[in-house]
Formats: structure tokens, C-alpha cells, sequence
């Protein structure tokens, strides 16, 4: 049997298992409430985190390319980007797949199951990366503001009008 049919069949105990698995990465107590309830308004990290899982494996399907599965991962991604995960510990749950995988797919086809999830892994890891990279740009950006205001407020610095703008282009 190939690899994509294997995975359709098999697909909600997929997506059961490697929900179950993510959760379980964050503390016991968290865990407990973000596996409860579906609901995006009662729980949304919680089912923002399984639509994300449920929308990845069904990319996996199908053809993709880097580009779209980072694009799916995104929510998850962007969630687990400002919580107090490392860049390894926000990317694990993508290698919980493989265990998974190991007790569901036969041997004969764990190799190439083993390459899709590093394909996922690395997706995940780009996402997870731009992620931080836009949280540390609207923090150094926040940070010039605030001192920029404070100068302001002590009368080092004034603000430029527009005149003075165009006025200092004339030299």
C-alpha cells in the first residue's frame, strides 16, 4: 500500500494522536484545558492548535511545497512563537509524528513517512523563526518609540514639521 493512502485511511487516528502529542508538550494543567473543549471562543488555543493539525495532515495528502505547509503551520507556529517555548521545544510536536507513525504505518513505508516529517519539521522551524524575527522588529520598534517620546516630553528633541523636512533637502 503507498505512503498517501496509508495516511487517508488512517488519518483521524493521525490526527487524534499527534493533537494529543502536542498538547503534552505544554504543562500538565495547561494541557488538561487546551485538550477539553474545541470551541475557538472557550478554548482557542486549543482548537486553533488541532484545525492547524488537522489542516497539515490533509496538506500531506495532497502535492505541496515548502512554502504552502509553512503557510498552514503558521497558526500553531505563531502561537508557540510567543509562549515561553524554545525554537526546539515550539518545533517537537512535529516529531511526535514519527512515533506515531511507527505504530501505524508499516515498516516498509516509515522511511519515506520518516522524510515528510522532516520536510513538516523544517517548514515548521522557517515559520518559527520569521515568527520570532517579527516579535524582535516590533520590540525594537516599540523600544525607539518609547525613548524617542521620552526625549520629547524632556525637551531634547524636537519634532520635525514637515517644512523643516523639506527644508533640509534644499541645501
Amino acid at each position: 500500500m503507498e505512503l498517501k493512502q496509508t495516511l487517508k485511511k488512517n488519518k483521524e487516528l493521525f490526527v487524534k494522536k499527534w493533537f494529543q502529542a502536542t498538547i503534552d508538550t505544554y504543562p500538565l494543567q495547561t494541557a488538561k484545558v487546551l485538550g477539553k473543549d474545541s470551541n475557538r471562543f472557550d478554548n482557542p488555543v486549543g482548537a486553533i492548535t488541532h484545525e492547524t493539525i488537522e489542516d497539515v495532515f490533509t496538506l500531506i495528502l495532497e502535492d505541496f511545497n515548502q512554502e504552502m505547509l509553512e503557510k498552514t503551520l503558521d497558526p500553531v507556529i505563531r502561537i508557540r512563537a510567543v509562549q515561553a517555548f524554545s525554537a526546539s521545544q515550539a518545533v517537537s510536536f512535529v516529531f511526535a509524528l514519527k512515533q506515531i507513525g511507527e505504530d501505524i504505518i508499516d515498516g516498509n513505508l516509515i522511511r519515506e513517512f520518516d522524510k515528510l516529517v522532516d520536510k513538516i519539521a523544517l517548514a515548521a522551524f522557517n515559520r518559527f523563526m520569521k515568527c520570532r524575527e517579527e516579535i524582535f522588529l516590533l520590540k525594537a520598534f516599540e523600544s525607539k518609540r518609547r525613548i524617542h517620546r521620552a526625549f520629547e516630553r524632556a525637551g531634547l528633541v524636537a519634532e520635525l514639521t514637515e517644512k523643516d523636512l523639506l527644508g533640509s533637502n534644499k541645501s
